[in-house]
């Protein structure tokens, strides 16, 4: 009795046994519903087979190991020479899970982008549902692939499916079940990564068309720190396209892998260097003491190496470069800290906040392939590169508009110097000169043009000045060229010079404003007079002459002290004609040239040139040609 009980014992036993290697590991789905609705992450044990490629139909075979997922085989509890293999990250296996409590005959689907080391095949049930690359048992001879894709399977009438997977790996650091196992409905997954697939392009875009801004300007501008800001821009965008979502394998599925990792890895070779170059032409006092070129040297290193060497040992340099990196930004948070111990200026600032930004998500991202979760699953590296780009770009614009102010500024300035100097040369002299302002002025410029030139003289002024004060004869004079220096302006004349009691004044556009400019200068002197009268200061007269004929503008001195000059015959026979006012007691003389000049311009637009004058005695002066007196009831003919 005491045998026959033992047996059976021993026998259900051996049933159990092996109910339960044809069963191995199972994973109930504890709602259903929830996967017609978003995802659930698998996070249970599979069934795991070191070195060998398990068939899906084999119910019968004992596994190595039960294992968590996600963890890289290099942690698992290998045989000591599998181990040494493992712990490279190198190797292949299977390993498998049977999924219960699904709906019967429905399609569900999860993403297989960088959740293997490196190359899978994914079998549901016996049926072959993915492959990526080439997996091999002997994995020396795995040809490694990923692509942006997903995993489809449909189970059966029961709701049940058992999940095959062979992976292996030749040269990634780690090898094995990498990333977490989520589940939905197909047609959930395919809405859910249609939707991820446009945020990231959008996001990709915004970084795409800073790096533009930034190129163009520092090209256009010739701004080094804009160089630099796109640089490092450059390297978030090759991290969020590659490693957070892989939006360039989504977008090119033929590009190589291998080639896919290094872009991941420029990331972190070009971003520490561009960022301290960035920050160095911000402020060259923040590196006083740590050469900023000397900080960025090894990552251009590493980002050589990154190209130039095999992939294997190209993924190995990665944790070098990880605590370079970290090295990098803490030495950058102290010394922007100690800048603002000095000044707190908003570039300090904005420099610290992003670089905690930034740290916090890589620290995070580093900790979540690790499979420690600190702030939970969720994915920061992706949002604290965008937000980081977002500040800097704040720190660029603000930095631009504080450029744009000493422009503003500086033209301000600039404006009101120009005013001040037209004081000195008047701005009609260098339009006759087309020139824009006196910045475009040279030695030595000069152009000949027919224009009218007018002279006035005050009559008397030395004897008059005599029984005045200096300042009451300053007085007299700021008070006369106050009075008739408007109305040469108002006639479109240029005053040329003035000659301490005299004024040289120029009409580019007509000899006819020039003989109304004397008759409304001479009228203003009857108002002066009356007010000096007033004032108890002596009455004062001028005499003008006008002539028309050639006369030459332009530049004289030299590199240190420049004026502007006319120079002709003309205006000579201009100030001569002024001088006969004297001898023929006339306020205003013209010569016969300024009157035929008057009389076709008048003619030119249908009218007649009527003026009170008559032609004064010959001159004994045979270079004045013949004169004539300008005069009104208002001013009459007497001088």
């Amino acid at each position: 009795m005491k045998r026959l009980i033992l047996v059976s014992i021993s026998l259900l036993m051996f049933l159990c046994c092996t109910n339960l290697f044809a069963q191995g590991a199972l994973y109930k789905v504890s709602d259903r519903e929830k996967l017609a609705l978003g995802s659930e992450t698998i996070e249970t044990n599979w069934d795991f087979y070191w070195g060998k490629f398990i068939s899906p139909s084999d119910k019968t075979t004992a596994p190595d190991l039960q294992v968590t997922v996600p963890c890289e085989w290099n942690k698992y509890d290998l045989p000591d020479e599998a181990k040494a293999v493992a712990k490279k990250g190198d190797g292949s296996g299977t390993y498998r899970l049977t999924l219960t409590n699904l709906k019967p005959n429905t399609e569900y689907a999860f993403p297989v982008f960088e959740v293997f080391y490196t190359a899978s095949k994914i079998y549901a049930d016996n049926q072959l549902i993915y492959r990526s690359g080439e997996p091999a048992e002997n994995w020396k001879e795995t040809k490694a692939e990923q692509y942006c894709d997903k995993a489809v399977f449909k189970t059966d009438p029961t709701g049940r499916v058992t999940l095959t997977i062979y992976i292996s790996n030749n040269f990634y650091r780690k090898g094995g079940f990498r990333g977490k196992f989520t589940l939905s409905e197909n047609k959930v997954y395919t809405q859910a990564s249609r939707t991820q697939l446009c945020a990231y392009s959008i996001f990709a875009g915004l970084l795409l068309f800073m790096i533009l801004y930034c190129f163009l300007l520092s090209l256009q501008k010739k701004d080094i720190s804009s160089f630099y800001l796109g640089l490092l821009i450059f390297g978030v965008l090759s991290r969020l396209v590659t490693a957070v979502f892989p939006l360039l394998k989504a977008v090119f599925a033929d590009m190589p892998f291998t080639m896919i990792l290094r872009l991941e890895y420029m990331a972190l070779f070009v971003m520490p260097a561009a960022q301290t170059l960035y920050f160095d032409s911000l402020n060259k006092k923040i590196f006083n003491h740590i050469p900023a070129k000397l900080l960025a040297a090894p990552s251009l290193i590493f980002l050589l190496l990154d190209f130039t060497l095999p992939i294997r040992f190209a993924n190995r340099l990665v944790p070098f470069m990880q605590a370079y990196a970290f090295l990098i930004i803490g030495i950058e948070v102290v010394l922007f800290f100690i800048r603002i111990i000095k000044n707190k200026d908003f570039i300090s600032i904005m420099a610290i906040i992003s670089l905690i930004i930034i740290a916090i998500g890589t620290a995070n991202d580093i900790l979540i392939i690790h499979h420690t979760y600190i702030l939970g699953r969720v994915k920061l590296l992706g949002l604290s590169f965008v937000v980081y780009a977002f500040f800097q770009i704040i720190v660029l614009a603000y930095i631009q508009d504080k450029n744009y102010r000493k422009v503003v500024e500086l033209n301000k300035e600039l404006v009101e110097t120009n005013i001040a100097y037209y004081r000195f040369v008047p701005k009609e002299f260098l339009e006759l000169l087309s020139k824009k302002d006196i910045t475009e002025v040279n030695l030595g410029e000069y152009k000949v043009a027919k224009m009218a030139v007018l002279s006035a003289d005050i009559r008397n002024f030395t004897s008059t000045s005599e029984k005045l004060s200096p300042i009451q004869v300053f007085d007299m004079l700021n008070s006369y060229l106050r009075r008739v220096a408007p109305l040469i302006r108002k006639y479109n004349g240029i005053i040329e010079k003035y000659l301490g009691d005299g004024i040289i004044a120029i009409f580019p556009e007509s000899a006819q404003s020039a003989v109304n400019c004397a008759v409304a200068m001479q009228e203003e002197m009857i108002e002066l007079r009356k007010e000096f009268e007033e004032r108890g200061m002596p009455a004062i007269r001028i005499g003008i002459g006008v002539h028309y004929g050639n006369v030459v503008i332009g530049t004289g001195g030299d590199s240190e002290r420049m004026t502007e000059i006319s120079l002709s015959d003309d205006i000579d026979i201009a100030i001569k004609t002024e001088a006969a006012t004297k001898l023929y007691k006339r306020p205003i003389l013209v010569t016969k040239q300024t009157l035929n000049q008057a009389a076709n311009e008048l003619r030119a637009v249908g009218k007649k040139f009527d003026f009170s004058g008559k032609e004064v005695a010959a001159q004994e002066d045979a270079t004045i040609p013949p004169l004539y007196s300008i005069y009104n009831n208002k001013i009459g003919e007497v001088l």
